[in-house]
């Protein structure tokens, strides 16, 4: 009997599975493969019923997964505003799940929202957190996964600010971290890949187009292939061959860069493609192409505005809350009352002997607030003068943190620097003696002098000139 009835009532069969793990779990994996085909309404389909399962149940994977991946569909999307929503989500039930890269899965996410607003230095200050945070985390290639993941969008961000030699920087930092003598997966190679072409796109910002050429033609000799995702690299010849003049080339590129971004519904880049197709059709004296694309130009342009718009808003708004969020953790009404009665016995004795101390305030804040600050740099420098000694691997990002203009100034006379150069430089600057330097990096001192007097030659530093006194001066230029 129950057979006919589900041939005329079908909706009876779904009302009689149960929900279980292992079937949502097995949900899960095909969200990822939806991820890679660039299906993200299916995506986001899929995952709201995982999400709603999920609760049934009360599976906290299932919640916190369900909530990233339509937290990452929708900022495919650019619906940023969607997609922090499922951030915040996902980030009350962290207490509920014994998993230790969720946080910083979360805050990649972040940070690609942040950047897609043009937020970059909120953006950076998550990915600077999940450096610190991978550090905590005991999986050797969990660890080692996420800060390469990190160093990327690092990278990615640099582009966008314009900050080339950061990004150049960073770029390196990764494919030194990639390219170290293990054994290369998957994940991997994609983020090398990735990170090759981020490096052409800078070089080509920068007008460099053999360097460009070279970084596109190393990206495509990594064993592994973007699926839709290819588009970058064909939006990247296109580019090349435009500045070569050779524009029919230029347009078969942006062609095939078109069709696969269209696949994945990046609008950003088809809006972008769409302008530089246009652009092309128009040297080559195709008018008729040339309105065509610029057409669809104005028409996805009009419609990105509107959804850039309603992200910003909703995303400055929980900036704010991100920001408020310590204080309102501490308030309470004894503290406000205690902190109304503090404020109003302020006011009146400001008020009272404003004209008298006015000048001894004024001098009395800068003496602090200098104070305050020469203690925040001592403390800085102390750490970075430890992990030096250790010979720490954390040594070159604090030293980063702490000096930033310090690496892509260097870079900026000299762009093929490698890690190890920079770290030799950063240990000059801190100076340290060459015995110093011998000891803290297990070499000889005769080995110190010899990369001293190559590292003069590199840089284009005379004979006569301190380098400890020139790595100083390179730092306050």
């Amino acid at each position: 009997m129950m057979k006919y009835l589900i041939v005329f009532f079908p909706w009876l069969l779904f009302a009689q599975q149960k929900i279980t793990i292992i079937a949502i779990d097995n949900r899960l994996e095909k969200s990822n493969a939806l991820l890679f085909e660039g299906q993200t309404d299916n995506m986001i389909k899929l995952n709201l019923s995982i999400l709603e399962d999920s609760k049934q149940i009360n599976y906290p994977k299932g919640k916190i997964y369900a909530c990233y991946n339509l937290a990452l569909a929708f900022s495919m999307q650019y619906r940023y505003n969607k997609s922090n929503h499922y951030l915040k989500l996902m980030e009350s039930e962290f207490k509920n799940l014994d998993d230790e890269d969720e946080e910083i899965s979360m805050n990649l996410l972040y940070s690609m929202n942040y950047k897609g607003i043009k937020m970059y230095d909120e953006a950076l200050e998550k990915l600077r957190k999940n450096l610190v945070l991978a550090k905590n985390i005991k999986t050797d290639s969990t660890r080692y996964s996420s800060n390469v993941m990190t160093l990327v969008e690092m990278a990615k961000n640099h582009v966008e600010k314009k900050s080339y030699d950061s990004a150049t920087y960073y770029c390196k930092r990764v494919i030194e971290e990639v390219t170290k003598p293990r054994k290369m997966d998957q994940g991997l190679n994609t983020s090398l890949k990735i990170t090759l072409l981020i490096l052409a796109e800078t070089k080509l910002k920068e007008n460099k187009i053999d360097s460009a050429e070279f970084y596109v033609k190393s990206a495509q000799s990594v064993p592994i292939v973007l699926g839709n995702n290819e588009f970058r690299t064909f939006k990247l010849l296109g580019e090349i061959n435009r500045e070569k003049k050779q524009y029919d080339l230029a347009i078969v590129d942006y062609k095939k860069a078109i069709e696969l971004a269209a696949k994945v519904k990046n609008i950003k880049k088809l809006l972008e493609l769409y302008g530089l197709i246009s652009e092309a059709y128009k040297k080559i004296g195709q008018t008729d192409n040339e309105k065509k694309y610029m057409l669809k130009y104005n028409t996805l342009s009009d419609s990105l505005k509107t959804i850039e718009n309603e992200n910003l808003k909703d995303t400055v708004g929980l900036l704010v809350e991100e920001k408020q969020k310590p204080l309102e953790d501490k308030n309470n009404l004894l503290l406000y009352i205690i902190f109304i009665g503090i404020t109003g016995s302020i006011i009146i004795i400001f008020l009272v002997n404003n004209r008298i101390r006015k000048k001894d305030k004024i001098l009395n804040i800068k003496e602090q607030e200098t104070k305050v600050l020469t203690q925040k740099l001592n403390i800085a420098f102390d750490q970075v003068i430890q992990l030096a000694k250790k010979n720490d691997p954390e040594f070159m990002t604090r030293f980063q943190e702490v000096y930033p203009n310090f690496f892509p100034r260097l870079l900026q006379i000299e762009p093929q620097l490698q890690n190890s150069e920079l770290k030799f430089c950063a240990l000059l600057f801190l100076n340290f003696s060459s015995k110093d330097i011998a000891a803290y990096t297990f070499v000889q001192p005769r080995s110190i002098q010899i990369r001293k007097n190559r590292l003069r030659k590199r840089l284009n530093i005379s004979s006569e000139e301190d380098l400890y006194i020139w790595m100083k001066n390179i730092n306050n230029n």
